[in-house]
């Protein structure tokens, strides 16, 4: 901790992760009963995100051709994660990721508090890395807060490696980034004005 309120000061490091195809897909079940979907605004089943989420965000990423993957269990969405190609804005940094013709990134993932520690993470990274596998794509990418110890196990669970790290600092919500080298075979991420 720097000492300073986040709004006036903070630093913010991402670890940006991948899976490059074709590689294996880890198999990862969940620790209790859940059925998986795969939704888009066509799905007879897409009104149980809107639930989570609200309609207004919901409506405007299928809006966008998003994908979202969920696990529900007992009639409920439990877990869940976005997944979009193209433009994607980055809150945390205030910018987007661009990514390749032939990559998906994953955003948003969240399981909700009364199943964590059910393997829920991993088992709908399972699903969303299946559907990118069969859309014959190179990579998915995902990034994670470096302080977000679950989320780090989750995505490595799910055969994600670190592939780059983007250092943000922010003063009075001005930002300076850094994007610290790639790892060698993996391409670097791109990122561009939201």
């Amino acid at each position: 901790m720097n000492g300073w309120p986040s709004f006036l000061f903070d630093k913010i490091e991402l670890g940006l992760y991948d899976f490059m195809y074709p590689g294996k897909i880890p198999p990862n079940e969940a620790r209790i009963e859940a059925a998986y979907s795969m939704l888009t605004p066509d799905s007879p089943d897409h009104s149980l995100i809107l639930e989570v989420q609200g309609e207004r965000l919901c409506r405007a990423r299928f809006k966008r051709g998003e994908t979202c993957f969920i696990a529900v269990h007992e009639g409920s969405v439990v877990s869940y994660i976005w997944g979009s190609r193209g433009k994607v804005g980055v809150d945390e940094i205030s910018m987007a990721v661009q990514t390749a013709p032939k990559e998906m990134y994953l955003y948003d993932a969240f399981t909700l508090e009364p199943w964590r520690g059910n393997n829920l993470y991993p088992a709908v990274l399972q699903r969303a890395l299946e559907f990118g596998r069969d859309l014959g794509l190179t990579r998915s990418t995902i990034f994670v807060e470096a302080r977000n110890t679950p989320s780090i196990r989750g995505v490595t669970k799910g055969g994600f490696t670190l592939f780059q790290t983007l250092l943000l600092k922010t003063l009075l919500g001005f930002g300076k980034s850094k994007l610290l080298p790639h790892l060698e075979g993996h391409a670097p991420a791109e990122f561009v004005p939201l």
